[in-house]
């Protein structure tokens, strides 16, 4: 049965990898997201969008308002006109009703149609947002495709490792997979340290002949008695 010092050694070498994979993949995100002008365009081109759709929101309520005071105004013209309603004084009423709803409704189509000129001046700001932003965008594209391919090629090698990775954790206990994650944690990222010229790689600590005997033939893992990480003999 192989040395799980040998699994551990082979599963640290490709998480360090993925650590390193992951740390040039958010350097990439940063330099590509830290591009001001295109931050700057796409700031304007949302603040645009959201008045424009404030104005719309408004001009809806106009609209609903309009129809609201046309229907008022049409069942008030009936019922004074009708004949049904003989009543000096409700008839006057109702005249009376009628003229300050029609004053009422030229307030709003007023209020309408200034709203709709607005919305045609925030529409071609609108518009110049988006070519300005569709301009420095895709200037951004062509800049910044060399990282991007990068990103797509770390993206790909990160999956295949991560395949790998699960392969080789198959063939690892679920007690000697604890430890190792616990050490990664304390030990900076390196769990497993090789030795070489009979010394752990990693502290430079002096191994015994006999820890180097257990670490390349037990199935129990060995530490480095200095740093405390698992020692693996090649």
């Amino acid at each position: 049965m192989t040395n799980p010092s040998f699994h551990l050694f082979q599963l640290q070498k490709l998480d360090l990898r993925i650590d390193q994979i992951a740390t040039r993949m958010a350097n990439i995100d940063e330099s590509i997201h830290q591009n001001l002008a295109c931050q700057q365009a796409s700031d304007s081109l949302a603040r645009w969008e959201k008045e424009a759709q404030q104005k719309n929101n408004e001009i809806f309520e106009l609209e609903t308002a309009v129809k609201v005071k046309t229907i008022k105004i049409q069942q008030s013209e009936s019922a004074l006109y009708n004949g049904t309603n003989k009543n000096p004084k409700e008839l006057s009423d109702l005249q009376k009703e009628i003229a300050s709803l029609r004053s009422a409704l030229s307030s709003l189509e007023d209020q309408q149609f200034s709203r709709l000129t607005e919305l045609e001046e925030i529409n071609n700001k609108l518009s110049e947002a988006k070519e300005n932003y569709n301009s420095i965008f895709s200037e951004w594209q062509n800049s910044n495709q060399s990282l991007l391919l990068e990103n797509e090629q770390l993206k790909k090698e990160k999956e295949k490792i991560i395949s790998e990775r699960d392969a080789i954790l198959g063939q690892i206990s679920q007690d000697h997979i604890s430890l190792y994650e616990k050490l990664r944690i304390s030990k900076n990222r390196i769990a497993v340290a090789s030795v070489e010229d009979e010394s752990c790689t990693i502290c430079g600590s002096e191994i015994t002949a006999a820890d180097i005997q257990k670490a390349r033939n037990s199935m129990t893992l060995i530490t480095c008695h200095s740093c405390g990480r698992i020692l693996y003999t090649g």
